[in-house]
C-alpha cells in the first residue's frame, strides 16, 4: 500500500502560481538568446579584427582607397564577450529574485530594471554609431 503522507523533499509550487513560473522561465530563456548573441558577436569581431589587421599589411593607410586597420575590433570583441557572461549573470539574478517573490507572493515588477537596461542599450547603440561613422 502507498503511504500518502510521505513528504516530498522538493517544495511545490501552488497551482495558482505555475502560470507566473512558466513566464519567468521563459524570461530567463530570453536572457539566454540574448547573452549567446552578445558573445557570439563578440567572437565574430574578434576574429574579425584579424582580417583586418592582415588587410592593412597588404594594403598600406597611405595609398589611395587603402585603409588603416581598426586596430580596436579586438577590444570590442572582448568586451562583447564580458558584456555577453554579465548579461547572464544579470538574467540568472532576476530569474531567481522573480521566483522567490512569487513564491512569497510578494511579486512587484520593477521599473528600474526594464528602463535601466533599455538605457544602456540606447547608449551603446548611440556609441556604435559615432564608432562607426567617424
Amino acid at each position: 500500500m502507498a503511504d500518502n503522507n510521505i513528504e516530498h523533499p522538493q517544495q511545490q509550487a501552488e497551482p495558482h502560481h505555475v502560470p507566473e513560473h512558466l513566464a519567468n522561465e521563459r524570461t530567463i530563456l530570453a536572457w539566454v538568446r540574448t547573452a549567446i548573441a552578445i558573445i557570439t558577436l563578440g567572437i565574430a569581431i574578434n576574429r574579425f579584427s584579424l582580417f583586418l589587421v592582415e588587410f592593412s599589411r597588404i594594403v598600406p593607410s597611405g595609398v589611395p582607397g587603402g585603409r588603416t586597420a581598426n586596430t580596436h575590433a579586438e577590444e570590442l570583441g572582448i568586451g562583447l564577450v564580458i558584456l555577453g557572461v554579465v548579461v547572464m549573470l544579470g538574467g540568472i539574478w532576476h530569474y531567481l529574485d522573480v521566483a522567490r517573490a512569487i513564491d512569497e507572493g510578494n511579486y512587484r515588477a520593477s521599473r528600474v530594471r526594464i528602463v535601466v537596461p533599455s538605457l544602456v542599450v540606447v547608449l551603446l547603440g548611440g556609441a556604435s554609431l559615432v564608432w562607426l561613422l567617424w
